[in-house]
């Protein structure tokens, strides 16, 4: 084989393996807990990466405590602060965050995250829900 058609080769494999894969970190993982829907972003979570999480509620509910509980190794409660986002139905509300998880020597490590709101009727609705964050 010639030096041109080798380094032809090895120039397309390059750009094959450095273009991202479409859709493979921008996919959505949504759940669905009651009155609430919870959206991961990427849907595989990794380590040292950032990760979103967005929660849409009903009109009224007030969100009061949220908190990331490390289930599969030794971790202390990690609180989480959102922020209120505008959505374009009215009768819900878009809360947000991002935050980042440190590696660990587990290759995979689940958490739960816990939610508490507080609705229009002045109930609390507690919302729970366990993932597996993967180590880079």
């Amino acid at each position: 084989m010639s030096l041109r058609k080798c380094l032809l080769l090895l120039l397309i494999f390059c750009f094959v393996s450095c273009t991202p894969q479409s859709g493979q970190q921008s996919d959505v993982r949504q759940v669905q807990k009651g009155a609430a829907q919870l959206n991961y972003q990427p849907a595989r979570l990794q380590t040292e990466s950032p990760l979103s999480l967005a929660i849409r509620t009903p009109a009224g509910w007030q969100l009061h405590k949220a908190a990331l509980v490390g289930l599969s190794m030794e971790m202390p409660r990690m609180p989480l602060f959102f922020t209120q986002a505008v959505d374009s139905v009215p009768s819900q509300i878009n809360w947000q965050t991002q935050f980042l998880i440190g590696a660990c020597a587990d290759a995979q490590m689940t958490w739960r995250l816990e939610l508490l709101f507080i609705d229009d009727k002045g109930a609390e609705q507690r919302l729970s829900d366990e993932f597996v964050v993967y180590r880079r």
